[in-house]
């Protein structure tokens, strides 16, 4: 039976912040202070938990467990513990936000400008199964003081997330700003999303002790550095006297400076009275993130590239320098930059600073490696092609010749006879240009076909292929064996056959060839013959 599952499988999940847990040992400053029915011993319900604890919220949100259901643990102390339920606003069932605030009457109240150590078993629900998917993951917890039951209330310490399925003993401190008479224990759903349900089981609570009242308070260090500080500040007016140890380090001061990053943990006891307490605080790291968007040099030579230093993280406003080349600035921006290797250096308002090594490289010159032509085939058509081979600049490559437009492709066709203006962009708009002149061919336009070849690899007559002198269209040509079999196809003018079929080599002798074309008159044509191969 899934007693809180199927109760609540409407509502939807949660974050919420990890509680913080603070080492300690204390004595006495005053009398303490007891909670009456610490544990919530009394007859485990689904509908409220046991006097002289009340409930200060919606009904049937607060439990005496366990009932005996999976998501359920055994009691850390006595027989039964309370559970306490928080939901979002979003909860479709009550259509408001709900939570537990569970409260009693001090026997006598917690002062404001006092300090209170009290200690506590907690546990998150745990999962029976991975079908309840309203069930958090993770849960909160405040403690609240107030003048009576109705009272809102002072939120006087607060959890962060807090993960785990078992019992974990928690110690508090709390520091009231005003004297109160009730306390509270209360959980919270934070998740984003808004949507869930968390449920939080409390056991065992402590007496309320009055402890040392002090604050802790850090200053961080810059990346890499040490220049952290640590500090107490001791809130009381008694004429007693006190000592400090920090760990790591082994520091008597209640101020410790250039420190490394890290955690420490400061003990402060009152040599007088006897009584101590520790609290730990975190020095951290001002790390400076440092995202540079580099625009490139268009042109060999050029000096037209740009750094955007883009730093986050830290604390802002920044200063910006090129390190020996340009002086601290408050832009991000540095523009007309030529090829070099630069060093870049970011300085935040605590004037903790960062570096970084940029290249910015001098693209090569944009030039052409070979600008070729082919002739027309014959002295009626129209099929002269030019071929611009390029190297350098940036890709890809824009063609144009004459007054056409830019394409992506190296080889213009198609062409008439006569000269050409040709032109090259790469990406950057660089350019280069030339002048190249198409030949007209004077020959009879006509496919022509050999009448022997030798594939014997020597780079003579290796191929037999068809010498086309005309601007064809639906090339194809077959090659047939001395039984009609097929031994080689293709439907482009500039291959031929080497006299293999499928890799293996054939036998010399006379096979049967057939070319069928569209000439440049738009005429079907069909040509048959033989060839020899010698080999």
């Amino acid at each position: 039976m899934k007693t809180f599952s199927v109760l609540f499988n409407i509502l939807k999940t949660i974050s919420v912040s990890l509680l913080i847990m603070l080492p300690f040992t204390a004595g006495s400053q005053s009398m303490p202070i007891y909670l009456q029915n610490p544990s919530f011993e009394g007859q485990p319900t689904m509908n409220g938990i046991p006097a002289p604890w009340y409930q200060r919220s919606v009904n049937l949100i607060a439990y005496t467990l366990p009932l005996g259901s999976n998501n359920e643990i055994p009691p850390s102390d006595g027989k039964t513990y309370a559970a306490l339920l928080a939901a979002s606003e979003n909860n479709t069932s009550a259509g408001h936000a709900v939570w537990t605030s569970i409260g009693q009457q001090l026997s006598h109240p917690i002062e404001a400008g006092k300090a209170y150590l009290i200690s506590f078993d907690m546990a998150l629900m745990p999962e029976d199964d991975k079908s309840d998917q309203t069930a958090a993951t993770s849960t909160a917890l405040a403690i609240l003081g107030s003048s009576s039951e109705q009272d809102i209330g002072e939120r006087i310490w607060y959890s962060g997330i807090y993960y785990d399925r078992k019992w974990g003993r928690i110690t508090a401190v709390l520091k009231p700003k005003k004297t109160y008479a009730h306390l509270r224990f209360e959980p919270y759903v934070t998740d984003y999303d808004d949507t869930c349900y968390v449920v939080t089981f409390l056991d065992n609570i402590s007496m309320i002790e009055e402890t040392l009242n002090f604050d802790t308070y850090a200053e961080n260090t810059c990346y890499g550095h040490s220049q952290g500080k640590v500090s107490v500040q001791m809130h009381t007016m008694d004429k007693d006297n006190y000592v400090f140890r920090w760990m790591p380090g082994g520091y008597t001061t209640p101020e410790v400076s250039q420190l490394p990053a890290g955690k420490y943990t400061v003990t402060v006891t009152n040599t007088t009275k006897g009584n101590s307490r520790s609290e730990t605080v975190e020095v951290k790291q001002w790390d400076i993130n440092i995202n540079p968007i580099v625009t490139p040099i268009s042109c060999n030579g050029e000096s037209d590239a740009a750094i955007n230093a883009n730093a986050s993280g830290s604390k802002a406003p920044y200063k910006y320098a090129l390190v020996n080349q340009f002086p601290e600035q408050d832009s991000p921006v540095f523009s007309n930059l030529r090829a070099n290797y630069y060093t870049l250096q970011v300085t935040d308002s605590m004037g903790c600073n960062k570096m970084q090594s940029i290249n910015i490289p001098n693209p090569l010159v944009l030039q052409v490696k070979d600008a070729s032509t082919k002739s027309l085939s014959c002295s009626s058509v129209r099929d002269g092609q030019i071929i611009i081979t390029m190297s350098g600049g940036t890709t890809p490559y824009h063609y144009s010749i004459s007054d056409t437009a830019t394409q992506l492709e190296n080889r213009f066709r198609r062409l008439d006879a006569g000269s050409y203006h040709y032109k090259v962009a790469d990406d950057h708009n660089c350019t280069v240009e030339g002048n190249i002149t198409v030949e007209r061919g004077m020959n009879d336009c006509a496919v022509y076909m050999p009448s022997a070849f030798s594939p014997n690899g020597d780079g003579k007559n290796d191929l037999f292929k068809a010498r086309v002198q005309d601007d064809v269209t639906d090339f194809r040509l077959s090659i047939f064996g001395r039984w009609g079999q097929l031994v080689y196809e293709s439907s482009d003018p500039e291959a031929g056959w080497n006299g293999k079929m499928r890799g293996a080599d054939l036998p010399s002798g006379t096979y049967i060839w057939s070319v069928i074309y569209t000439d440049s008159k738009k005429q079907p044509m069909k040509q048959q013959g033989t060839v020899t191969m010698f080999k």
